[in-house]
Parts: C-alpha cells; sequence; structure tokens
C-alpha cells in the first residue's frame, strides 16, 4: 500500500480525536452552581434536674456579626454566618424608583419541614425558618465623601439613608439589636424578619459601590419530641436558592457567586437508659402469704405462691420487654420439678411514673410475655422505683401440691429490657 493510500485514514482518526476533546472541553466549560454550606447542630441528653424538659439543646458556635460584636447580641439574639457577600452590579443611584436597585434582602421566613434520618434510617420532621438577617454594609467611597458630611459617622450615615440601618430597621422588618459600629466605612445591622417580604433602604445619594459583609442569619428550628425518637444522630439538609426572587433575594443590583446556600442539621439524641438493683437480685424464692407456717400447723392450702424484686430505672427512651424462659408455658415461663412437672410462672411489671403502656396509661402489674411490650416515657424518668412481681396462681399451686408435694421447682426467667426498638 503506497503512501498516499494511508493519508484519509490518518486524517479521519485525528478529526474525530479533534471533535471528542472539543466536547470533553465543552462539558468541562457547563457552569456549575456555587453553594454556601451553614452547618446546624443540637443534641438532646437528659437533665436530672429538669426531668420534664424534652428540647434540643442548640449547639451550634455564634458566627457572622453577634461573633465579631458579642457585646450587642445580648440573649436570646445569635447569628450563624452565611457565607455570601452581596456586591452590587452597578452605582446605586440617588432616590431609586425601585428597592431593587437599592440595598435590599428577602430571606425565607415561612416555615419548611425539613426531614432528618437516624443510621438505622428512623425519620424525623423538623420546622425550620429564618427569623432575622444582619450584615455589616460597607461603601466605596466612605459614607463621608458620598454624603458631605464630616460631623461623624451616626449623621454621615442618616444623611445618606435618611435613617441609618443600625439603629432604625425598615418595615417590615424590626430592630432586633441597636448595634453601634458604625464608621464612615462600614455600619452594622440586625433586623428581625416576620415576614418573607423585602427589607431595604433608598440612599439620597448616589452610591458607587456597596458590599454586605459578614452576612448572617438567626433561624429557628422546631424539634421533635426526642423522647420519641431512637439514640443516634439525625442528618438532613434544606437548600435555599440565591438570586433575583430566590429564596434570599437581594434584589436586581446586589448580587453573589452562590446560587444556594445548604443549611445542614444534625441533632444528636442521647438517650439515658440504666437499671439498679440490689444485691443478689437474681436469685427468687417463690412462698405463700404469710408464709409456709399455715400448710405445715392447719394443712391449709396455699392461694398463691408470690415473691417480688424492686429496681430502680433512668429512662429518657422508649424500651421493649420480654422474657426469654427456660421452661416455656403458653406465652410466660415456667418452673420445673424433677419429675418433670411444670407450672406456669405469671410475671408482672409495675414502672414508675411517666413511662405509659401503648394505651398511655400506666404501667401498674402488666403482664409480660415471650412477645416484646414497648413502654414509652412522657418525661425524662430519673431514679424512679420498679417492681417486678412473680405468683404462682392458686390452681398450679393446687397441682403442686395435691400431686408433688415435697418436691422442689426450678427455672431461670430472664428478663430482656431493651431500647434499641426498630
Amino acid at each position: 500500500m503506497s503512501k498516499l493510500d494511508k493519508s484519509p485514514l490518518n486524517l479521519q482518526v485525528q478529526a474525530g480525536f479533534f471533535l471528542w476533546f472539543c466536547l470533553l472541553l465543552a462539558l468541562f466549560a457547563v457552569p456549575r452552581a456555587q453553594a454556601a454550606v451553614v452547618e446546624i447542630t443540637a443534641v438532646f441528653s437528659p437533665d436530672p434536674t429538669n426531668p420534664n424538659v424534652n428540647e434540643f439543646i442548640n449547639t451550634t458556635p455564634t458566627s457572622g456579626l453577634c461573633l465579631t460584636f458579642p457585646s450587642m447580641c445580648k440573649p436570646p439574639l445569635y447569628s450563624i454566618r452565611l457565607g455570601v457577600e452581596p456586591t452590587t452590579q452597578y452605582a446605586i443611584p440617588a432616590n431609586p424608583s425601585s428597592l431593587r436597585d437599592s440595598a435590599m434582602f428577602k430571606v425565607p421566613a415561612d416555615t419548611r419541614t425539613v426531614q432528618v434520618t437516624s443510621p438505622s434510617g428512623q425519620t424525623a420532621e423538623v420546622a425550620f425558618s429564618i427569623t432575622a438577617f444582619s450584615a455589616t454594609i460597607r461603601t466605596n467611597p466612605y459614607v463621608n465623601t458620598i454624603t458631605g458630611v464630616n460631623s461623624g459617622p451616626f449623621l454621615a450615615h442618616d444623611a445618606l439613608w435618611g435613617q441609618n440601618w443600625s439603629y432604625y430597621a425598615a418595615a417590615p422588618c424590626t430592630l432586633g439589636a441597636q448595634m453601634t459600629a458604625l464608621s464612615y466605612l462600614d455600619a452594622d445591622f440586625f433586623w428581625f424578619t416576620p415576614v418573607q417580604q423585602a427589607c431595604g433602604k433608598l440612599p439620597k445619594f448616589e452610591i458607587p459601590w456597596l458590599r454586605l459583609r459578614n452576612t448572617s442569619v438567626a433561624y429557628r428550628m422546631t424539634t421533635p419530641d426526642p423522647l420519641s425518637m431512637e439514640r443516634g444522630t439525625y442528618v438532613g439538609s434544606i437548600t435555599y436558592s440565591i438570586g433575583p426572587n430566590g429564596d434570599f433575594d437581594f434584589g436586581d443590583n446586589l448580587t453573589t457567586s452562590e446560587t444556594e446556600v445548604t443549611f445542614n442539621l444534625s441533632l444528636d439524641v442521647q438517650h439515658t437508659l440504666k437499671f439498679q438493683f440490689p444485691a443478689n437480685y437474681n436469685r427468687i424464692s417463690l412462698y405463700p402469704a404469710g408464709g409456709w407456717q399455715q400448710w405445715l400447723d392447719r394443712g391449709r392450702r396455699p392461694e398463691a405462691l408470690a415473691a417480688s424484686q424492686v429496681f430502680n430505672i433512668w429512662t429518657s427512651t422508649s424500651l421493649s420487654v420480654e422474657l426469654q424462659c427456660e421452661y416455656t408455658e403458653a406465652s410466660g415461663c415456667g418452673i420445673r420439678n424433677p419429675a418433670g412437672h411444670t407450672v406456669a410462672v405469671d410475671t408482672r411489671i409495675t414502672l414508675p411514673n411517666g413511662l405509659r403502656d401503648a394505651s398511655s396509661q400506666p404501667v401498674n402489674r402488666y403482664l409480660l410475655t415471650t412477645t416484646p411490650t414497648i413502654f414509652s416515657p412522657s418525661h425524662y424518668v430519673d431514679n424512679g422505683a420498679a417492681t417486678l412481681q412473680f405468683s404462682v396462681e392458686r390452681d398450679q399451686v393446687a397441682s403442686m401440691i395435691a400431686d408433688h408435694s415435697g418436691s422442689t421447682y426450678r427455672g431461670t426467667i430472664t428478663v430482656i429490657f431493651d431500647s434499641e426498638l426498630h
């Protein structure tokens, strides 16, 4: 084959490679959404000093404006850094006809539902909303240069906006804190956002350049009852759009490189489940009421045999209780003599106030079986008194005395408490 015969094939291969390479470049050039991320954490750990307080504690570190100026954010005010800095695309004209050309913001103040999930797949719902917005307004040139007012930052900002942002909120927003850190360069503000509407101000002078620095928010997070949640860390997230007419809307002039912000929620449930039994609790002897003397002296047959075991319990979580038997009788346990005669033992439990059965009733002498029964707390039970009761009823005692008098009945009954409910 000659050189000329090979050329068309080589050209074709090279052209194909060129087209594929161009396609790869085009794919790499597709713009991706830029996102800010906010981490929010909360924990529930039962407090023995407040057993009726079943709430998560917010453990998210303060950031944003309140971290910069902690003296100005007295509890319950706090801020979490949003991670965006809206900046003007063009000069804000004096007395603009539209707030969207000026400095403004609108935040997602409506309540939204966030699903959080535990490692085992259990889910819960959190109600989430933004309740406040704060930032530092910076202009270029300085405010005194823009307004010509050099008699103090307060008066210079008043001249620029009519009323400065630090002391006066624009409706429908309301003032959250008087941020006194005014300078000719910056003005800090903290406004509550009761409704999902735009808040902002119109300048009296043209502003060549403006940026909202250190933007931060406060939020309301209504969490589920932690007593109904299993132990572990529940995670979920909610993503808001950023941009004109988005969830976070800074008008048509102020823009950010981020197009969305994601709030990652992490709720850590740290339950308590603890039992305390007295010494030698694992050996129980059943006796008739008043002992065996009436039988020995008068031949009076006992009505029943019984014994009880008291213990103490600490719990903030639902738990299941079931029996495991050496000798199974129906759905419960039994005891057996050397001849192989087995009688049923009723095993009942009484739990302290604060623990309820499936019908939300107090647990008093509840008959346990080999099938798990779930009991749930209405509040944190701290060192509550509980009792296990064991009994052999009258008809069973009759057969023991009539046919097996003098023999010993034994058996192992295991009471299983389990907080890992799935």
